[in-house]
């Protein structure tokens, strides 16, 4: 109850917390700064991609030219009536 106290939540939070690891944000960076593990919450949340929405869709737009294309390989094609039609010959 000390360490619920200390933290500034709930009691019954603070039990959840420990026995479920269900809580809220902001009741869990409380509990990291009351056990004074506070430094390891960056690891939860990485760096921002971008600044704003657009400069994110200019990231993507360069980053995708960049990337190869996917190819299908050509290769035997299934008819509709169940048939193979393709390279080679039919048995």
């Amino acid at each position: 109850q000390e360490a619920a106290a200390r933290a500034g939540v709930a009691y019954r939070t603070w039990r959840r917390l420990e026995t479920a690891g269900g809580a809220s944000i902001e009741d869990l960076v409380k509990a990291a700064l009351a056990l004074r593990c506070e430094g390891a919450l960056d690891q939860l949340f990485p760096p921002v991609a971008a600044a704003s929405l657009d400069a994110l869709l200019a990231s993507q737009k360069a980053t995708s030219k960049s990337s190869p294309k996917r190819v299908r390989k050509s290769g035997p094609r299934l008819q509709i009536d169940g048939s193979h039609q393709g390279k080679g010959k039919a048995s």
